[in-house]
């Protein structure tokens, strides 16, 4: 027997994935562990090198 409305598209659920318990935020760092007494910092993202350096007033530049 066919279906009574062929356009009626059958409906499928999206898998349940499993949730993992809440972890420690790491998305915040100190300067001070980053840059470890210097006043300069090298980063390397998407193959090109960024310069991050804290200037005499305490303030971040970041650099190409």
């Amino acid at each position: 027997m066919a279906d009574a409305n062929p356009r009626q598209a059958k409906l499928t659920l999206p898998s349940l994935r499993k949730v993992s318990a809440p972890r420690e935020d790491n998305s915040q760092m100190d300067s001070a562990t980053l840059f470890r007494g210097n006043r300069e910092i090298r980063i390397r993202h998407n193959e090109e090198t960024y310069r991050l350096t804290i200037t005499k007033l305490g303030k971040l530049i970041l650099t190409k």
